[in-house]
C-alpha cells in the first residue's frame, strides 16, 4: 500500500517517497492546561493552535463574563477582543522539534492579565490579520467508566490536496499548505517538519475528571467558537444544545468575504450589530445558523454520571447513546 501511495504521489509531482511514509508515526504527548473558573481546560500542544484557545480563555478569566448578558454587546465585545489578543501570539506556534515554542510564556497568568488590561471595554482593536482555510470533522465520546475522547479529523480544505494517491481511493491531505518559505518564519518548510495546524479539540476537567468534551470545525474560527461555547457552558450554565444554538461570530475572512470583518449571525439581532459597530467593529451579517460560524459538538458529564450530548444545528451530526 505504501508503495502504491508513493508511486501515485510521485506521478502527481510530489517528492514524497516510501521512506518518508515509513518515518511517519503517532506522537503521544501531554496536553496543555489552563485553570478556568475552578475547572481545568485541556488542549493539544504545538504545532496545533491549542495554546491560542487556552490563551483566549486565560484573557476571559480576567473578566466577570457571568455578569454580562450573553446576548449583549459587552459579552461579545470581550470575546472578540480576547480572540484578537490570543491570535497575536499564533505566529510563534510551530513544530517544537524545529522551533522554540514557549507555551509556558504564552499562558503565563501575568501575561494573560496584561493582555486583558490592554482591552478597551468600549472600543475595538483594529484588526487586519491573515486567515487560514480548512475542512474538518469533530467526534466526542465517553463511556460509563469516564474514559473520554475529543478528536478532530481534517484533510485541510474540502477535498484536501485534490490528489487521490496511486489509485488507492485515499484522498491525500493538504496540511502542508500551512508552511511558508520565509526562512525567518517558525513555520518555514523543512524536511520532517510538521506544519502549524488549526485542529484543537478540547476537554474541561472538573475535580480531575472529564466534565465537558468539545470541538469544532472552522480553521481560524475554532478558537473563536470554542471560547464562546466554553463561556456559555461554564460562565452561564447553558446546557450543550442551548450553547450550540446561540448566535455566533467569526472574526476574519471567509470563502465568500475577503474582508477581515466581524461576521455576526443574523439572529444575533440588529441592535447587537449596531452596538458592536458603534464600538469600532467592522460588522457584517451572515445567515443565522451559518456553517461559516463553526460546526461543533459537545458532551457534558454530570457529577451524577448523567451524560448529555448535542450536535450543532448548523450541520449534519448526531448524539447517540449506546
Amino acid at each position: 500500500m505504501a508503495a502504491r501511495i508513493a508511486t501515485g504521489l510521485q506521478a502527481a509531482g510530489s517528492p514524497l517517497n516510501v521512506g518518508d511514509l515509513a518515518r511517519t508515526g503517532t506522537r503521544i504527548e501531554q496536553p496543555l492546561s489552563l485553570a478556568y473558573r475552578g475547572m481545568t481546560l485541556l488542549a493539544p500542544p504545538p504545532p496545533t493552535q491549542g495554546a491560542t484557545t487556552l490563551g483566549i480563555m486565560g484573557v476571559l478569566a480576567q473578566f466577570g463574563m457571568a455578569d454580562f448578558d450573553y446576548r449583549g454587546a459587552d459579552f461579545y465585545h470581550r470575546l472578540v477582543e480576547a480572540v484578537k489578543q490570543g491570535f497575536l501570539d499564533r505566529p510563534a506556534i510551530a513544530d517544537p522539534h524545529f522551533a522554540e515554542v514557549d507555551t509556558s510564556r504564552l499562558l503565563d497568568p501575568a501575561r494573560l492579565a496584561a493582555k486583558a488590561q490592554a482591552i478597551d471595554p468600549d472600543r475595538a482593536l483594529p484588526w487586519p490579520r491573515p486567515s487560514r482555510k480548512g475542512d474538518t470533522a469533530f467526534l466526542a465520546a465517553t463511556d460509563a467508566e469516564g474514559r473520554s475522547v475529543s478528536m478532530l479529523q481534517s484533510i485541510y480544505f474540502d477535498w484536501g490536496s485534490g490528489v487521490v494517491a496511486g489509485g488507492t481511493g485515499i484522498l491525500w491531505q493538504n496540511r502542508g499548505a500551512a508552511f511558508g518559505l520565509d526562512p525567518e518564519s517558525p513555520n518555514c518548510l523543512k524536511p520532517g517538519k510538521r506544519p502549524f495546524y488549526t485542529l484543537n479539540p478540547g476537554m474541561a476537567l472538573k475535580d480531575g475528571r472529564p466534565h465537558l468534551i468539545y470541538g469544532t470545525q472552522g480553521a481560524d474560527g475554532q478558537p473563536q467558537t470554542l471560547a464562546l461555547l466554553i463561556s456559555l457552558l461554564i460562565d452561564h450554565g447553558l446546557d450543550p444544545l442551548a450553547a450550540l444554538s446561540q448566535p455566533r461570530f467569526l472574526l476574519g475572512r471567509t470563502f465568500s468575504d475577503s474582508r477581515d470583518s466581524l461576521k455576526l449571525e443574523a439572529n444575533a439581532g440588529e441592535a447587537l450589530a449596531a452596538r458592536l459597530s458603534a464600538m469600532g467593529h467592522e460588522v457584517s451579517t451572515i445567515d443565522a445558523f451559518s456553517q461559516l460560524a463553526g460546526q461543533a459538538g459537545i458532551v457534558r458529564i454530570g457529577a451524577d454520571g448523567l451524560i448529555e450530548g448535542a450536535h450543532d444545528p448548523r450541520s449534519d451530526g448526531g448524539a447517540i447513546g449506546i
